[in-house]
């Protein structure tokens, strides 16, 4: 089944099983689970979402840092917000923002010119890139406020790195649940010098439970999304730029907060720690 052929399934099942919630609401569950598994699993196809901390931060605080401060920062052996002002911080955040921002409209835009038949096949390339740019800018602002890479040791993805990029798109479209899972993630990793997250942390029984939810949760945000953006698409010559307006009052609001969360958890552990600067 595709993943639009699982929107309608999730869409169709909520309206004929309405009078039997409990029963209708499993199905859906699974359902939305194995969209957001799809989308996920496409997205991290694409060359956007391979985000190299080391390569990322030597570029984005070479202007503010000596090389030995950001091998410190690399190595795990200081944080950044240890090192930086955080001001300076959001400043480089902003500035990744407002990049990720202006790519996934752009590419929103040229998604969004199909209409009629084009439908069926531009969703799903559609949420691909949509939430490709997401996951990069997760891992851009991840890095940038303190966290270590989410890769493994030969910087692969696992099963553990689309756990924790589960849980922070997750953070980005407001769901409280997997906030505190980060929260409890960070506070693992909190006192100790590491550069990549063990995997056994994010693969423990109650975080896979978690991140259970939250993929559920996403995945029926996405089908209430692609519906809405299903019906400008459908509009040849509007579509382009409807679908570009909805990506830039979605794509934004989402990396504000997700940067939003991670600054918080920086501070806390400035307020720890202290500040050190450069």
């Amino acid at each position: 089944m595709s993943l639009i052929d699982g929107t309608a399934f999730f869409i169709g099942t909520l309206a004929v099983f309405h009078n039997n919630f409990h029963c209708s609401f499993v199905i859906v569950v699974m359902d939305a689970v194995k969209i957001w598994g799809k989308t996920l699993r496409a997205a991290m196809r694409l060359n956007v979402v391979k985000v190299s901390r080391a390569e990322f931060l030597e570029k984005e605080l070479g202007h503010y840092c000596a090389p030995a401060t950001i091998e410190k920062i690399i190595s795990g052996e200081e944080k950044t917000y240890n090192l930086i002002p955080i001001e300076t911080l959001d400043h480089v955040a902003a500035g990744c923002i407002n990049y990720q921002t202006t790519v996934a409209c752009s590419i929103a835009a040229v998604a969004g010119v199909p209409g009629g038949l084009g439908l069926a096949l531009a969703i799903p390339a559609d949420l691909a890139q949509f939430y490709g740019n997401i996951l990069a800018l997760s891992q851009k602002l991840m890095y940038i406020y303190g966290w270590p890479d989410i890769r493994d040791k030969k910087g692969e993805i696992d099963d553990a790195t689309l756990q924790v990029l589960t849980l922070f798109v997750g953070v980005a479209m407001g769901c409280k649940e997997a906030g505190k899972a980060i929260n409890a993630i960070l506070a693992k990793l909190s006192d100790q010098l590491i550069r990549n997250i063990p995997e056994k942390l994010v693969t423990h029984s109650a975080f896979y439970s978690v991140v259970r939810q939250v993929a559920s949760w996403i995945g029926i945000k996405i089908s209430k999304e692609s519906l809405a953006k299903g019906i400008g698409k459908a509009v040849p010559l509007i579509g382009a730029p409807i679908n570009a307006g909805m990506t830039y009052y979605t794509f934004k609001p989402m990396a504000n907060r997700l940067k939003k969360h991670l600054r918080s958890q920086a501070l806390t552990n400035i307020g720890q720690l202290g500040l050190k600067l450069c």
